[in-house]
């Protein structure tokens, strides 16, 4: 079957940004070192976490299964990339004071050591994806309304520019970018104003409903979006400011996602990676995610409708 641009396909299943330790680590017979970390060009290296796998079927406790003492290092080419222990929580690390920019199209490895268990991985990076336009379609007949401010014309001004002032449940926003050498694409959407109001409106929606609707969530994976992106509405649950962004993924990145049931079960006529009983990690010595995506973002504002 075809795989239509990314319509249909934004839905609340959470953030990358705040994966459940339970979904990251996926099962294991034994105990496992687990690292957590994201590179995303353009931005500085991010901090790094590394935890133990727990028993199953008991709590995660995220404080208990922190990981100290570890040697961690990222390499770049020549550079050696050290990381120190953060005091303020059990099991990150972060690296030294003023770190570089992640560098796209660039190979970076891990290598973590933790008494006489080694753990590795590597990621090469998306080159930079970029978002040219941003329009507002006819839900109907898909033909162009309006086009979007985008934030390299108007900056953090793009919420209050009226072209960026979209009436909940009219029209459809739709993004172009050139596609980029990258394994697949996701698509994330952010409400960024926590006060602002609920515009779900329908017979089966009750007040207690309210607290089952994020205010952020992601698409599945998409190996070809065709350069275009759409949101349905259906993943917008609030008024006020909203950000839409679209990640360039790395392998590392897609293969996880794609295989990892909890974070996707199969919504919109299920995922390559249905039939996977066990996560890919592409970690050596132990298990997780070390990945790393581009990534670009329009941003618009959402009006209660008439």
């Amino acid at each position: 079957m075809a795989i239509y641009p990314l319509l249909l396909l934004v839905c609340l299943l959470g953030c990358a940004a705040d994966r459940d330790p339970d979904t990251l680590f996926g099962p294991t017979a034994e105990p496992a070192l687990v690292v957590d970390a994201l590179l995303i060009v353009g931005q500085p290296l991010p901090p790094l976490y590394l935890r133990q796998t727990s028993v199953p079927g008991v709590p995660y406790d995220l404080a208990a299964l922190g990981v100290p003492g570890a040697q961690v290092a990222i390499r770049q080419g020549r550079q050696l990339l050290p990381y120190a222990t953060a005091p303020d929580t059990a099991g990150k690390y972060q690296p030294l004071p003023d770190p570089p920019l992640v560098q796209a199209q660039t190979t970076y490895e891990l290598e973590i050591q933790v008494g006489n268990e080694t753990l590795r991985a590597s990621t090469t990076t998306p080159p930079q994806l970029q978002i040219d336009e941003a329009v507002l379609l006819d839900a109907q007949t898909l033909a162009e309304q309006s086009r979007l401010k985008l934030f390299g014309e108007a900056g953090a001004a793009v919420y209050s520019a009226p072209e960026n002032q979209l009436r909940y449940q009219e029209g459809l926003l739709e993004v172009h970018f050139a596609p980029v050498q990258a394994a697949g694409y996701q698509v994330a959407i952010f409400s960024l104003d926590p006060g602002s109001p609920f515009l779900v409106d329908a017979d089966f929606i009750e007040a207690d409903d309210q607290a089952d609707f994020d205010r952020q969530g992601n698409s599945p994976p998409i190996a070809d979006t065709r350069g275009k992106a759409s949101l349905p509405w259906f993943a917008v649950a609030y008024g006020g400011r909203h950000l839409l962004k679209v990640y360039a993924l790395d392998q590392n990145w897609y293969d996880y996602t794609r295989t990892n049931r909890a974070e996707n079960p199969g919504f919109a006529g299920g995922l390559a990676g249905d039939n996977f009983e066990r996560p890919l990690f592409r970690i050596k010595g132990g298990i997780g995610l070390f990945g790393s995506a581009s990534v670009d973002s329009v941003g618009f504002f959402v009006l209660p409708r008439n």
